[in-house]
């Protein structure tokens, strides 16, 4: 499963506001790129930082006059998600010193196998912590098509019941966009796990009557002292599982970790596209350090 396909200079993306239904949406620059990320036609954190570096590639093959105002669209498309950001710091020196379109080839290429081989070793920490088959929670979208290769969270959970060490996944709904009953329920069909979508305000119940072993989730951003930002709906889960005594792991690959200390400053992201004008729609939650048991990286496993 690819979440996008580069085809000669255009970009086809897999619009993932409609899946299960498969629906291409072609990409020629990074201004539609970035208007691609602020749409959530493509969304995960470490999957929209490898896209925005193919998208400077194709801008640089057509648009080289533009290429530092598209990189400012692209920055501006997430600002919660700290993968995307530390891409386009990598790439900014290529943009200062007019590399060639090859040489912005070659770093998208290398950006997407570091984020394959940063998921395999996720995947094989987070295999520790199953011992026994386990009923596991999850929440949002983490697999396949939200990052390269076979996903974060939801990587752990793939490589965990190909050992025959899962018994079931709930995965919760994750409104409004319903990335967990499309998205995830869609992998994990294609993957023959055995699952059950639940409604987000399900979840915390279901803790507490014994449904769940472990609790894994992504992130968007983790600070240099542990606050976890990741989809609305992550903290009540965590807050549930500190008082039921369900272990709660985050994984993320350390692209996503910030070099600085949780600030109240920091953007969270709140949907505009909502049914009324009534609603408030938060896209992201914190969760603070102290309701977090470990993270999982490519580097490790940290007891919070």
């Amino acid at each position: 499963m690819r979440p996008f396909i580069l085809e000669d200079d255009k970009i086809k993306v897999l619009n993932q506001r409609v899946l299960p239904r498969e629906e291409w949406v072609d990409v020629h620059d990074a201004f539609e790129g970035a208007d691609a990320i602020k749409n959530m036609l493509i969304r995960g954190a470490p999957i929209i930082a490898v896209f925005a570096a193919y998208c400077l590639y194709i801008h640089r093959k057509k648009h080289p006059d533009t290429l530092k105002s598209a990189w400012e669209s692209l920055k501006n498309s997430r600002p919660t998600g700290v993968n995307l950001h530390n891409v386009l710091e990598e790439i900014k020196p290529l943009i200062e010193r007019g590399a060639s379109p090859e040489e912005f080839y070659e770093f998208a290429q290398y950006v997407e196998r570091r984020e394959i081989e940063i998921n395999e070793k996720i995947a094989k920490y987070g295999l520790l912590f199953f011992d026994k088959p386990k009923r596991v929670l999850t929440y949002c979208n983490t697999g396949s098509l939200a990052t390269p290769g076979i996903g974060t969270a939801l990587g752990i959970i793939k490589l965990a019941f190909r050992n025959g060490l899962v018994d079931k996944v709930f995965v919760g709904e994750t409104s409004p966009y319903m990335q967990g009953a499309r998205i995830t329920a869609y992998e994990l069909r294609k993957e023959g796990i055995p699952y059950t979508v639940v409604p987000d305000n399900h979840m915390p119940f279901l803790i507490y009557r014994g449904m769940v072993d472990i609790a894994i989730v992504g992130a968007d951003r983790i600070t240099k002292d542990g606050y976890v930002f990741n989809k609305i709906g992550t903290l009540s889960i965590s807050l549930a599982c500190k008082k039921f005594n369900v272990p709660f792991i985050v994984a993320a690959p350390s692209t996503t970790f910030d070099s600085k200390p949780f600030s109240e400053d920091t953007t969270v992201e709140i949907r505009k596209d909502t049914p009324s004008e009534d609603y408030l729609y938060y896209a992201f939650d914190i969760t603070p350090p102290e309701l977090v048991d470990y993270i999982i990286s490519e580097k490790g496993i940290w007891k919070v």
